[in-house]
């Protein structure tokens, strides 16, 4: 089976601010529920365990390893999936990519393209990353606005997914694509979880929590501008 390098595509064409849509032109394209014919089959799977998850360290946007039991879990999680998807995406962290491929392989699991998108990284904790993970009081509160020195708000990641969303969903009609991969990370996939789900509240959305190789599966039968952030 070809590895991810040899899938590694951009179709998507990001167009607006490298891929990041400004507030006012996404809710300008939701500002009605975008409703599909057919219901998307989306699959999202969290990274397996890394040497920082191992240590109880917060990781961030820190590019680390996967452990020997991440590896396991990895391709553990291959006999779950299923045995072919139109297309899947991942992050450009190492974690991310190594989760998928070993998955695949492991699991004979179909998949062309494989797509690497920057848009689904986890999001940057600036000075708390490699630091004891502690629970952080905004997000118990559902502050979306909140920031740790250098790092970026959950405000701006979901702004990044969004801008993400907007282009699979144009990718998918383009390509006639109904089942859909992604492997990512704890902060994205709380935000694309409270997505699918059309969660309002934000506490509810930042209070996910994700194992490991965790997979949620999801039909995602219309789009609209999470409620959430309002």
């Amino acid at each position: 089976m070809p590895g991810l390098a040899d899938h590694i595509s951009n179709p998507l064409s990001p167009s607006v601010s490298e891929g990041i849509y400004p507030w006012e032109l996404l809710r300008e394209m939701l500002a009605r529920p975008v409703v599909f014919p057919r219901p998307l089959d989306i699959h999202l799977v969290r990274h397996g365990e890394t040497v920082t998850n191992a240590q109880s360290l917060v990781t961030g946007s820190r590019d680390v390893p996967l452990t020997d039991l991440g590896r396991e879990q990895a391709r553990l999680v291959g006999h779950q999936l299923d045995r072919r998807y139109d297309v899947a995406f991942y992050s450009t962290l190492t974690r991310s990519q190594e989760t998928l491929s070993l998955a695949l392989a492991a699991g004979r699991v179909v998949v062309d393209p494989a797509i690497a998108d920057w848009r689904l990284n986890e999001r940057s904790l600036g000075e708390l990353e490699m630091k004891p993970w502690e629970p952080i009081e905004e997000l118990a509160k559902g502050d979306f606005s909140y920031a740790p020195i250098g790092g970026d708000s959950y405000a701006e990641v979901t702004r990044r997914l969004l801008s993400f969303l907007v282009d699979l969903v144009r990718y998918t009609k383009e390509a006639n694509a109904r089942k859909v991969l992604l492997c990512g990370h704890m902060g994205p996939m709380r935000i694309l979880m409270g997505v699918f789900g059309e969660l309002s509240d934000p506490v509810a959305v930042l209070g996910q929590s994700f194992r490991n190789t965790e997979i949620c599966r999801v039909k995602w039968r219309q789009f609209v501008f999470p409620s959430f952030l309002t």
